[in-house]
């Protein structure tokens, strides 16, 4: 280990600090993730469809696999002990130790390896996988109940007709947390085909995260730190994408969550889209009823990790509409130092709102 290696994931030493947070202070990861278990396909998928399961393993020096249909899903170009060496990641019994040495009392967690699946050319086959994925979550969640809050992916955003019976089944299995990939190929969530799926999501009253995603969209010099800063702040498009397509007009109890992508982003996407409104009005279609900003305070929230630029737009963005996450365990993530990133917005935004943003904001949206 040496000092380029020794705040990777696995290598992280955990601690609250010496900052003791105030009375009656929550804290909830809004976003973390967790590693599928070993064989998750192979052992659950039925029938013939077991014999093109994807083949998923850990070798023996702790890296994860993923094959499907004999070709590699592991991210090419990158030491994947970096990003999934820490044994929490897999060993729930290891997770809950980190999270009590952190001091973070809930956490909201998704998909790993799960979500790469999209790329399967047989989406029957891949419908029939998330399933299987979502109904182990049900079972690992168990584990905690009164801690881990797994987040169901929702497949009908190929197939929206199906959504008002599977979220349903999300129901059914005891989630209260869903989401959907932010831009899936193919598929527009302005388009006309996709309203049974929002209508399904606003009629279950289930708030929806929609979660950055992995696209290796650039190559060449540099190509690891450019593909990861566009991965991390993708959110201004699809915000207006959301917005001026009706959507909120249309199902004003809707719940999104835009999901690690920080929050300082939101202050110049509302402004900027406010402006689109009022200069563009007579030639918007269809014509929304209110400025953008409205629909962010109303309908959207966005969690961060370590953004303190965000802390100086709280009145911007909205103390309500903020939630802090740990992001465990990727490298990007603050576990390790969650207490002393703490403490800084406690510094910033005052003992109220900071009992808001660390996990206030998160029990009340979610009800946990």
């Amino acid at each position: 280990m040496n000092q380029l290696t020794e705040f990777w994931p696995k290598n992280r030493v955990l601690s609250k600090g010496d900052w003791t947070p105030p009375a009656g202070t929550r804290f909830i990861s809004a976003d973390d993730h967790l590693m599928e278990v070993e064989h998750l396909w192979e052992d659950r998928l039925k029938g013939a469809d077991k014999d093109r399961a994807p083949k998923y393993w850990q070798d023996e020096k702790g890296i994860f696999h993923l094959e499907v249909d004999g070709v590699s899903y592991n991210t090419p170009g990158f030491d994947l002990s970096f990003p999934e060496g820490r044994p929490g990641f897999w060993d729930t019994e290891k997770r809950i130790e980190d999270m009590d040495a952190e001091g973070i009392d809930a956490s909201i967690t998704f998909h790993s390896r799960a979500a790469s699946l999209i790329r399967m050319q047989d989406k029957e086959l891949w419908f029939k996988c998330i399933d299987v994925f979502n109904e182990w979550m049900a079972e690992w969640r168990m584990a905690a109940p009164n801690r881990l809050f797994p987040v169901a992916y929702l497949p009908t955003f190929y197939k929206p007709e199906m959504t008002r019976d599977y979220m349903q089944k999300v129901k059914d299995l005891g989630f209260k947390a869903v989401e959907i990939p932010m831009s899936p190929r193919g598929v527009r969530y302005n388009g006309k085909e996709m309203l049974p799926m929002w209508e399904a999501i606003a009629e279950a009253g289930m708030p929806l995260s929609i979660h950055i995603g992995v696209t290796i969209e650039y190559s060449g010099t540099g190509a690891l730190g450019i593909n990861l800063n566009r991965n991390l702040q993708p959110f201004n498009a699809l915000f207006g994408q959301l917005v001026f397509s009706g959507l909120f007009d249309r199902f004003p109890d809707l719940k999104i969550i835009f999901t690690e992508g920080g929050a300082s982003w939101v202050a110049p996407a509302i402004t900027g889209a406010d402006k689109v409104y009022r200069d563009y009005i007579s030639a918007l279609t269809p014509r929304i009823e209110h400025k953008p900003s409205y629909y962010w305070h109303k309908n959207c929230w966005t969690t961060f990790m370590d953004d303190p630029v965000a802390l100086d737009l709280i009145d911007w963005i909205g103390e309500d509409k903020m939630m802090w996450s740990i992001d465990y365990p990727h490298p990007e993530g603050v576990f390790g130092e969650s207490m002393k990133i703490a403490k800084q917005i406690y510094d910033k935004a005052g003992e109220e709102r900071f009992k808001k943003i660390v996990g206030g904001n998160a029990a009340k949206l979610w009800g946990i």
